[in-house]
């Protein structure tokens, strides 16, 4: 495997057309997200989504296969409670840890959103990442003393050059060309130079990501909840383990690749969280846009009126089946226990006269797109 001779005289071209769009994009995208006004549940619904994808990822792309279902769970339940079978407890410790993280981050940055990146700061992230887990010849926290390899790349070899380059990119990080960049360019590099010089036994590769996801944090790209690269790293892997070689090997110094390699990524992951937030607003106009219609039709104030509005913010969630809100076996049944079958149907006959349901074969859903003619 290929050595690369750690070195802090590598270049961006902030100002090439491509990095100056996609470094424009991010911005306007967490802008115009974080400009949205959201309830707290919402917010609180987002912030959540955008966690579990990142644990999911980070502990992806280092083998952890879990589903989103099992991330979920493990988020949801209290650390003492183990979700998965005793032989995938490191699996579930590996989450949790990556979801602890996160937390860290968000908490860091808010109590001083100004704090530099420090080595104290890399340390604790690894700890946190490292912590309670059996890793051979780690110590969490701790800067590693023997040599390793990385896949396709030998990183440093001893504990010597760890600490000398970890000092010098630190103050590099801090005092050199990098403090004039974007945020979005900072966390990559960041990213890069972590995972280059590997400065621990294990878990490199999630701390490297977690000081990534920090300086996003701190840059404001993640104003309306967690996001993170690692979920776009992880769907994108090889290329992603590519990339970081191609850097290394065959640019002579031009980190370049790399970043707009990253930077496309947080403009696809910001998209996907701006078409999520839209979404959830979409949803808060149409119950509003419900109340109002059935407000102008006289209907609010009367027993059908109030059920069928009830209703309709029950079906903003989720469409449901027309049989089983029949037969009683959906929780929006209950608007319709006590009275007959033509009262329901004369319900969805109104409901649909007014554009507030579609209904299509035994489906019944909320129609969300009638929100779109009021956008300019």
């Amino acid at each position: 495997m290929p050595t690369w001779d750690v070195r802090f005289d590598t270049r961006v071209y902030v100002t090439s057309p491509e990095i100056v769009t996609a470094v424009a994009r991010v911005d306007a995208l967490a802008a115009v997200i974080r400009n949205i006004p959201i309830p707290p549940g919402v917010q609180t619904k987002i912030d959540n989504l955008n966690i579990l994808r990142a644990v999911r990822g980070t502990t992806g792309i280092e083998g952890v296969e879990l589903s989103d279902e099992e991330v979920a769970k493990i988020m949801r339940s209290p650390p003492t409670k183990r979700v998965l079978p005793a032989n995938r407890e490191r699996e579930e410790k590996e989450a949790r840890n990556a979801q602890q993280v996160m937390r860290f981050v968000v908490e860091v940055v808010g109590k001083e959103p100004s704090t530099p990146l420090t080595e104290h700061l890399i340390c604790r992230i690894h700890e946190l990442t490292t912590q309670g887990i059996d890793y051979q010849n780690n110590r969490p926290g701790y800067y590693r003393d023997h040599a390793v390899s990385a896949g396709t790349y030998v990183p440093p070899q001893t504990g010597e050059e760890v600490r000398r380059l970890m000092a010098k990119f630190i103050e590099w990080f801090n005092e050199g060309p990098p403090r004039s960049w974007a945020a979005s360019i900072r966390a990559v590099v960041a990213h890069f130079y972590v995972i280059s010089i590997h400065p621990f036994g294990d878990g490199n590769g999630r701390t490297a990501r977690g000081v990534e996801s920090l300086l996003l944090y701190q840059g404001g790209i993640n104003a309306r909840g967690f996001y993170s690269l690692s979920n776009y790293y992880y769907r994108n892997r090889p290329l992603y383990v590519s990339l970081l070689d191609h850097v290394r090997f065959e640019t002579n110094g031009d980190l370049t690749p790399f970043v707009r390699f990253a930077l496309n990524g947080l403009v696809s992951e910001l998209d996907a969280v701006h078409e999520e937030v839209l979404q959830e607003v979409t949803v808060i106009a149409f119950r509003d846009y419900a109340r109002e219609t059935l407000m102008t039709e006289g209907r609010m104030g009367t027993k059908p009126g109030e059920r069928m509005y009830h209703f309709l913010l029950g079906l903003a969630g989720q469409p449901v089946s027309l049989a089983a809100l029949k037969r009683g076996r959906h929780p929006l049944s209950q608007f319709y226990r006590g009275v007959t079958s033509k009262t329901l149907s004369r319900d969805l006959n109104f409901l649909r006269s007014h554009e507030l349901v579609v209904i299509d074969g035994d489906e019944i859903r909320a129609n969300l797109d009638v929100m779109k003619r009021f956008v300019p």
